[in-house]
C-alpha cells in the first residue's frame, strides 16, 4: 500500500474533481492521502473531505506564508481541530524564507508554539523548510522530547541540513516530483537518505512528475516519483514501498 503524506486536494482544480482524482489515485496503489491545511479555512474544507472519503486524513495548521490576518490567538481554534478523529498531524507547519523575509519573527512564534500544541495532543509535525533548515531544525532541537516527531516535507536542504535532521529520532525526509526532472541538483542527498527515515509525498498540486510535468499534480502520479526514488536508492520499488509503508505507519497513527 502506498500513503501519499502530503497532497493539496482542496485546490479548486482538485477539489472540483474529487472523485476522479481519488479513484485514479486507488487505481495507481495510493490508498491513504493526508490533506495538510494552511490555515482555518483550509483545516475546516479538509475536516470535511475526511468525513466524506474514507481515503482522505487531515493535517491542521498554520502555514509560515499564510499568517496574514492572524494573531497567535487564533491558535486555540486549532487546538479544538487537532481533537478530531482523522487528525494525523500538526501541518503544515514551519519557516519560510524564500517568499516574504519581512515577518520571520512571527514565524518563529507560530512554528514554536505549534510544536507544542503537537506534543500536546501526542500527534507528529508536517513541517515546511523553504531556505529556512537551519532555522528550523534549530528551533525543533530546542523542543525536542520524546513526544516530538515528524516530517520534514519537500526535503530541500544540503547535506549538513540532512544531517541534522537524520539526527533528530522519530523525524522523516520526503521528496517530490521535481526529482524526476532533468535539472534536479540534489540527487547526492537522495541516496544519502535512509531509506528507513524516507516518506511518500506529492505536495499536490505542486511539483508533478515526469511524464507530467506541466499538468497539475496528483496522488496518482506518485508512483512515477517512487520509482525514480527506487534508481537513485538502487533498490526495488516493491521493496521500497514496503519499507516507506511502515515508516508511514511508525509516523502517523491510523485507525
Amino acid at each position: 500500500m502506498i500513503i501519499d503524506t502530503h497532497a493539496h486536494l482542496y485546490y479548486p482544480d482538485l477539489y472540483d474533481n474529487i472523485e476522479k482524482i481519488i479513484e485514479k489515485s486507488s487505481e495507481n496503489g495510493v490508498k491513504k492521502i493526508i490533506v495538510p491545511a494552511v490555515d482555518l479555512k483550509s483545516a475546516e474544507i479538509i475536516l470535511k473531505m475526511t468525513v466524506r472519503f474514507d481515503e482522505i486524513y487531515a493535517a491542521v495548521g498554520f502555514h509560515p506564508g499564510d499568517l496574514k490576518g492572524y494573531n497567535i490567538n487564533d491558535l486555540k481554534y486549532l487546538e479544538n481541530y487537532a481533537k478530531e478523529e482523522k487528525v494525523m498531524a500538526i501541518g503544515e507547519i514551519g519557516l519560510d524564507y524564500y517568499w516574504d523575509k519581512s515577518e520571520i519573527e512571527k514565524q518563529k512564534m507560530f512554528f514554536s508554539v505549534q510544536l507544542e500544541i503537537a506534543k500536546d495532543f501526542n500527534l507528529p509535525v508536517i513541517i515546511h523548510t523553504r531556505e529556512s533548515v537551519d532555522d528550523a531544525v534549530e528551533i525543533v532541537v530546542k523542543k525536542k522530547t520524546k513526544l516530538l516527531k515528524g516530517q520534514f516535507h519537500c526535503f530541500s536542504g544540503n547535506l549538513q541540513n540532512l544531517k541534522s535532521v537524520l539526527e533528530l529520532d522519530d523525524f522523516y525526509v520526503s521528496y517530490c516530483g521535481n526529482l524526476t526532472y532533468k535539472n534536479f541538483k540534489d540527487i547526492n542527498i537522495i541516496k544519502n537518505t535512509p531509506k528507513e527515515r524516507l516518506l511518500f509525498e506529492t505536495d499536490s498540486p505542486f511539483l508533478p512528475p515526469v511524464p507530467f510535468r506541466g499538468k497539475i499534480n496528483q496522488p496518482g502520479y506518485l508512483i512515477h516519483t517512487i520509482e525514480k526514488l527506487s534508481d537513485i536508492l538502487e533498490v526495488k520499488s516493491d521493496e521500497l514501498i514496503k519499507i516507506v509503508y511502515n515508516n508511514t505507519l511508525n509516523l502517523f497513527k491510523f485507525n
